[in-house]
């Protein structure tokens, strides 16, 4: 999960216990509300949001390919 600052930068946010929370609950419906103490979709759900959190940002390469063309378009 990436956010952007009041300077324009991505920078990687946080996983909170909210996001934790929100994505156990359901991984816990998705196998259909069994009894248990939810630790095992508390665990997994963690490990899928700190997956994701790794991703590396997504690169421009449009905007550098234009901005190339423009720099020469104005030689």
């Amino acid at each position: 999960m990436f956010i952007r600052s009041q300077d324009g930068r991505t920078k990687e946010a946080d996983v909170t216990d909210e996001a934790i929370a929100n994505r156990a609950y359901e991984l816990w419906q998705q196998r259909g509300c069994p009894d248990s103490d939810g630790a095992d979709d508390w665990q997994a759900a963690y490990e899928q949001l700190q997956a994701k959190r790794t991703l590396p940002p997504r690169h421009r390469p449009l905007k550098r390919w234009i901005a190339k063309l423009r720099n020469r378009a104005a030689l």
